[in-house]
Protein backbone atom coordinates (compact mmCIF):
# COMPACT_ATOMS: atom_id res chain seq x y z
CA UNK A 1 0.00 0.00 0.00
CA UNK A 2 0.83 3.36 -0.64
CA UNK A 3 1.69 5.65 2.56
CA UNK A 4 -2.01 7.72 1.96
CA UNK A 5 -3.48 4.13 1.34
CA UNK A 6 -2.00 3.36 4.71
CA UNK A 7 -3.02 6.49 6.48
CA UNK A 8 -6.46 5.71 5.45
CA UNK A 9 -6.60 2.13 6.77
CA UNK A 10 -5.11 3.88 9.97
CA UNK A 11 -8.22 6.03 10.11
CA UNK A 12 -10.68 3.06 10.39
CA UNK A 13 -9.36 2.19 13.32
CA UNK A 14 -9.11 5.18 15.06
CA UNK A 15 -12.81 5.76 14.28
CA UNK A 16 -13.21 2.04 15.48
CA UNK A 17 -11.60 3.56 18.87
CA UNK A 18 -14.12 6.66 18.44
CA UNK A 19 -17.05 4.77 18.42
CA UNK A 20 -16.43 2.26 21.30
CA UNK A 21 -15.21 5.05 23.53
CA UNK A 22 -18.20 6.88 23.16
CA UNK A 23 -20.41 3.85 23.76
CA UNK A 24 -18.23 2.70 26.82
CA UNK A 25 -18.16 6.25 28.60
CA UNK A 26 -22.05 7.05 28.33
CA UNK A 27 -22.54 3.54 29.66
CA UNK A 28 -20.38 3.93 32.42
CA UNK A 29 -21.07 7.15 33.25
CA UNK A 30 -24.57 6.43 33.57
CA UNK A 31 -24.11 3.03 35.67
CA UNK A 32 -21.42 4.79 37.90
CA UNK A 33 -24.00 7.66 38.60
CA UNK A 34 -26.68 5.63 39.31
CA UNK A 35 -24.90 2.91 41.17
CA UNK A 36 -22.59 5.37 43.26
CA UNK A 37 -19.54 4.06 41.90
CA UNK A 38 -16.57 6.28 42.08
CA UNK A 39 -14.63 3.98 40.08
CA UNK A 40 -16.87 3.72 37.45
CA UNK A 41 -17.25 7.31 37.14
CA UNK A 42 -13.49 7.88 37.18
CA UNK A 43 -13.11 5.17 34.50
CA UNK A 44 -15.63 6.69 32.34
CA UNK A 45 -13.43 9.65 32.31
CA UNK A 46 -10.82 7.91 31.16
CA UNK A 47 -12.88 6.90 28.35
CA UNK A 48 -13.71 10.58 27.41
CA UNK A 49 -10.22 11.29 27.23
CA UNK A 50 -9.52 8.51 24.76
CA UNK A 51 -12.09 9.96 22.65
CA UNK A 52 -10.29 13.21 22.59
CA UNK A 53 -7.10 10.99 21.55
CA UNK A 54 -9.52 8.98 19.25
CA UNK A 55 -10.35 12.43 17.86
CA UNK A 56 -7.05 13.64 17.60
CA UNK A 57 -5.81 10.72 16.05
CA UNK A 58 -8.44 11.27 13.06
CA UNK A 59 -8.09 14.72 13.04
CA UNK A 60 -3.76 14.54 12.49
CA UNK A 61 -4.26 11.24 9.85
CA UNK A 62 -6.42 13.63 7.66
CA UNK A 63 -3.67 16.40 7.83
CA UNK A 64 -1.30 14.23 7.49
CA UNK A 65 -2.48 12.80 4.16
CA UNK A 66 -2.27 16.06 2.75
CA UNK A 67 0.34 16.38 -0.28
CA UNK A 68 3.70 18.20 0.04
CA UNK A 69 3.11 21.50 -0.83
CA UNK A 70 5.85 24.83 -1.08
CA UNK A 71 5.64 25.90 2.66
CA UNK A 72 5.73 22.30 3.23
CA UNK A 73 8.33 20.43 1.36
CA UNK A 74 8.09 17.60 3.65
CA UNK A 75 4.45 16.94 3.65
CA UNK A 76 2.08 17.53 6.88
CA UNK A 77 3.01 14.12 8.18
CA UNK A 78 4.19 15.81 12.06
CA UNK A 79 0.60 16.27 11.96
CA UNK A 80 -0.09 13.38 14.30
CA UNK A 81 2.82 14.26 16.47
CA UNK A 82 1.45 18.07 16.81
CA UNK A 83 -2.16 16.82 17.48
CA UNK A 84 -1.25 13.53 19.84
CA UNK A 85 1.22 16.05 21.92
CA UNK A 86 -1.78 18.86 22.61
CA UNK A 87 -3.67 15.47 23.67
CA UNK A 88 -1.61 14.71 26.21
CA UNK A 89 -2.26 18.02 28.09
CA UNK A 90 -5.86 17.38 28.23
CA UNK A 91 -5.67 13.63 29.38
CA UNK A 92 -2.89 14.73 32.10
CA UNK A 93 -5.31 17.98 33.45
CA UNK A 94 -8.42 15.71 33.11
CA UNK A 95 -6.55 12.69 35.60
CA UNK A 96 -5.63 15.56 37.95
CA UNK A 97 -8.89 16.39 37.87
CA UNK A 98 -10.57 12.38 39.18
CA UNK A 99 -7.05 12.82 41.60
CA UNK A 100 -8.48 16.16 43.33
CA UNK A 101 -11.72 14.67 43.54
CA UNK A 102 -11.26 11.26 44.91
CA UNK A 103 -8.80 11.88 47.24
CA UNK A 104 -10.67 14.19 49.98
CA UNK A 105 -13.49 11.11 49.77
CA UNK A 106 -10.92 8.29 50.76
CA UNK A 107 -10.97 10.16 54.46
CA UNK A 108 -14.53 10.24 54.56
CA UNK A 109 -16.78 8.47 56.77
CA UNK A 110 -19.74 7.47 54.46
CA UNK A 111 -18.24 4.56 51.38
CA UNK A 112 -21.53 3.54 49.92
CA UNK A 113 -21.31 -0.38 48.41
CA UNK A 114 -21.65 -0.18 44.90
CA UNK A 115 -24.33 -2.26 43.39
CA UNK A 116 -22.61 -5.68 41.74
CA UNK A 117 -23.99 -4.19 38.42
CA UNK A 118 -21.14 -1.81 37.88
CA UNK A 119 -18.64 -4.96 37.81
CA UNK A 120 -20.86 -6.65 34.92
CA UNK A 121 -20.07 -3.37 33.21
CA UNK A 122 -16.08 -3.26 33.80
CA UNK A 123 -16.30 -6.95 32.84
CA UNK A 124 -17.66 -6.51 29.47
CA UNK A 125 -16.09 -2.85 29.13
CA UNK A 126 -12.14 -4.96 29.60
CA UNK A 127 -13.30 -7.54 27.20
CA UNK A 128 -14.46 -5.16 24.25
CA UNK A 129 -11.15 -3.25 24.94
CA UNK A 130 -9.44 -6.21 24.50
CA UNK A 131 -10.89 -7.05 21.17
CA UNK A 132 -10.48 -3.61 19.67
CA UNK A 133 -6.78 -3.23 21.03
CA UNK A 134 -6.27 -6.36 18.77
CA UNK A 135 -8.18 -4.89 15.85
CA UNK A 136 -6.37 -1.88 16.06
CA UNK A 137 -3.01 -3.82 16.90
CA UNK A 138 -3.16 -5.66 13.76
CA UNK A 139 -3.60 -2.50 11.77
CA UNK A 140 -1.00 -0.73 13.15
CA UNK A 141 1.34 -3.25 12.17
CA UNK A 142 0.00 -3.59 8.52
CA UNK A 143 -0.39 0.41 7.87
CA UNK A 144 3.26 1.60 10.36
CA UNK A 145 0.98 3.84 11.92
CA UNK A 146 2.67 5.34 15.22
CA UNK A 147 -0.30 7.44 15.98
CA UNK A 148 -2.61 4.41 16.05
CA UNK A 149 -0.22 2.10 17.79
CA UNK A 150 -0.06 4.27 20.75
CA UNK A 151 -4.12 4.30 20.34
CA UNK A 152 -3.63 0.26 20.58
CA UNK A 153 -1.69 0.40 23.37
CA UNK A 154 -3.43 3.02 25.32
CA UNK A 155 -6.68 0.46 24.26
CA UNK A 156 -4.81 -2.69 25.91
CA UNK A 157 -4.10 0.13 28.95
CA UNK A 158 -7.84 0.77 29.13
CA UNK A 159 -8.79 -2.94 29.33
CA UNK A 160 -6.28 -3.66 32.18
CA UNK A 161 -7.79 -0.68 33.45
CA UNK A 162 -11.19 -1.91 33.05
CA UNK A 163 -10.60 -5.84 34.41
CA UNK A 164 -8.49 -3.76 37.50
CA UNK A 165 -11.91 -1.96 38.21
CA UNK A 166 -13.75 -4.73 38.10
CA UNK A 167 -11.45 -6.74 40.64
CA UNK A 168 -11.76 -4.18 43.14
CA UNK A 169 -15.56 -3.44 43.22
CA UNK A 170 -15.61 -7.49 43.62
CA UNK A 171 -13.87 -6.44 47.12
CA UNK A 172 -15.92 -3.79 47.94
CA UNK A 173 -18.67 -6.80 47.81
CA UNK A 174 -17.23 -8.47 50.88
CA UNK A 175 -17.08 -5.09 53.37
CA UNK A 176 -14.52 -3.36 52.05
CA UNK A 177 -16.18 -0.38 50.36
CA UNK A 178 -13.42 2.30 50.64
CA UNK A 179 -11.41 0.30 47.67
CA UNK A 180 -14.39 1.95 45.41
CA UNK A 181 -12.82 5.55 46.27
CA UNK A 182 -9.54 4.57 46.52
CA UNK A 183 -9.71 2.79 42.43
CA UNK A 184 -10.90 6.22 41.85
CA UNK A 185 -7.90 7.91 43.00
CA UNK A 186 -5.42 4.94 41.53
CA UNK A 187 -7.20 5.14 38.36
CA UNK A 188 -6.79 9.05 38.20
CA UNK A 189 -3.12 8.58 38.39
CA UNK A 190 -2.86 6.25 35.63
CA UNK A 191 -4.30 8.87 33.41
CA UNK A 192 -1.63 11.30 34.60
CA UNK A 193 0.68 8.50 33.59
CA UNK A 194 -0.54 7.78 30.30
CA UNK A 195 -1.23 11.60 29.35
CA UNK A 196 2.52 11.72 30.68
CA UNK A 197 4.18 8.81 28.94
CA UNK A 198 1.86 10.28 25.09
CA UNK A 199 4.09 13.39 25.92
CA UNK A 200 7.38 12.19 26.65
CA UNK A 201 6.51 10.08 22.70
CA UNK A 202 5.43 12.86 21.37
CA UNK A 203 8.37 15.35 22.19
CA UNK A 204 10.81 12.63 21.48
CA UNK A 205 9.55 12.34 18.02
CA UNK A 206 9.06 16.44 17.02
CA UNK A 207 12.49 17.09 18.78
CA UNK A 208 13.89 14.49 16.08
CA UNK A 209 14.83 12.00 18.47
CA UNK A 210 15.73 8.34 17.13
CA UNK A 211 16.15 4.94 18.21
CA UNK A 212 19.83 3.78 18.28
CA UNK A 213 18.96 0.47 17.81
CA UNK A 214 16.49 1.10 14.72
CA UNK A 215 19.38 3.10 13.68
CA UNK A 216 21.90 0.68 13.53
CA UNK A 217 19.47 -2.03 12.00
CA UNK A 218 19.32 0.74 9.18
CA UNK A 219 23.18 0.19 8.85
CA UNK A 220 23.67 -3.15 8.39
CA UNK A 221 20.77 -3.24 5.88
CA UNK A 222 22.85 -0.74 3.80
CA UNK A 223 25.89 -2.50 4.34
CA UNK A 224 23.97 -5.17 2.91
CA UNK A 225 24.73 -3.93 -0.15
CA UNK A 226 27.84 -5.14 -2.38
CA UNK A 227 29.53 -1.77 -3.57
CA UNK A 228 29.62 -0.25 -0.12
CA UNK A 229 32.37 -0.99 2.27
CA UNK A 230 31.07 0.55 5.10
CA UNK A 231 28.62 3.29 6.34
CA UNK A 232 30.45 6.45 7.69
CA UNK A 233 27.58 8.59 9.23
CA UNK A 234 23.19 7.30 9.29
CA UNK A 235 20.99 9.64 10.59
CA UNK A 236 17.08 9.25 10.95
CA UNK A 237 13.76 10.91 12.01
CA UNK A 238 10.32 10.40 12.43
CA UNK A 239 7.67 12.24 10.27
CA UNK A 240 4.36 10.70 11.72
CA UNK A 241 4.17 7.59 10.82
CA UNK A 242 7.01 7.53 7.92
CA UNK A 243 10.87 7.52 8.51
CA UNK A 244 13.63 9.44 7.20
CA UNK A 245 17.17 8.55 6.66
CA UNK A 246 20.18 10.46 5.53
CA UNK A 247 23.57 8.22 4.99
CA UNK A 248 26.89 8.69 4.41
CA UNK A 249 28.58 5.60 2.31
CA UNK A 250 31.67 5.00 1.59
CA UNK A 251 32.84 3.33 -2.09
CA UNK A 252 35.74 3.29 -4.12
CA UNK A 253 37.84 5.94 -4.83
CA UNK A 254 38.01 5.28 -8.52
CA UNK A 255 34.54 4.89 -9.37
CA UNK A 256 32.87 6.99 -12.45
CA UNK A 257 30.06 9.53 -11.16
CA UNK A 258 27.97 7.38 -12.54
CA UNK A 259 28.75 4.20 -10.85
CA UNK A 260 28.84 5.73 -7.68
CA UNK A 261 25.20 7.25 -8.16
CA UNK A 262 24.00 4.09 -9.55
CA UNK A 263 25.20 2.66 -6.27
CA UNK A 264 23.40 5.48 -4.47
CA UNK A 265 20.21 4.21 -6.27
CA UNK A 266 20.38 0.47 -4.72
CA UNK A 267 20.80 2.01 -1.29
CA UNK A 268 17.73 3.74 -1.73
CA UNK A 269 15.98 0.79 -3.48
CA UNK A 270 16.85 -1.49 -0.65
CA UNK A 271 16.08 0.50 2.25
CA UNK A 272 12.19 1.52 0.79
CA UNK A 273 12.48 -2.01 0.64
CA UNK A 274 12.81 -2.26 4.27
CA UNK A 275 9.38 -0.03 4.92
CA UNK A 276 12.30 3.68 4.92
CA UNK A 277 9.75 5.97 3.66
CA UNK A 278 12.52 8.38 2.32
CA UNK A 279 15.88 7.99 1.85
CA UNK A 280 18.55 10.44 1.35
CA UNK A 281 22.42 8.92 0.36
CA UNK A 282 25.62 11.12 -0.31
CA UNK A 283 28.23 9.02 -1.05
CA UNK A 284 32.24 9.47 0.01
CA UNK A 285 35.50 8.17 -1.86
CA UNK A 286 37.25 5.70 0.40
CA UNK A 287 40.43 7.56 -0.32
CA UNK A 288 40.31 10.23 1.53
CA UNK A 289 38.78 8.19 4.89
Amino acid sequence: MTQSENLKTAQKGAYLSLIVYIVLSIAKFIVGSMYDSAAVRADSLNNMTDIVVSLAVIIGLKISIKPADKNHPYGHLKSENISTLLVSFIIMFVGLQVVIESVPKIFSENHPTPNVITIYVSVISGIIMLIVFYINQKLAERTNSSSLNSAAKDNLSDALVSIGTAVGLIFTQFGLPILDTVLATVLGLLIIYTGFRIFKESIFTLSDGFNEQELEAYKNYVLEIEDVIDVENIKGRYHGSSIFVDVTIVVESDLSLEDAHHICDKVEQHMHEKGISSVYVHPEPASIQ
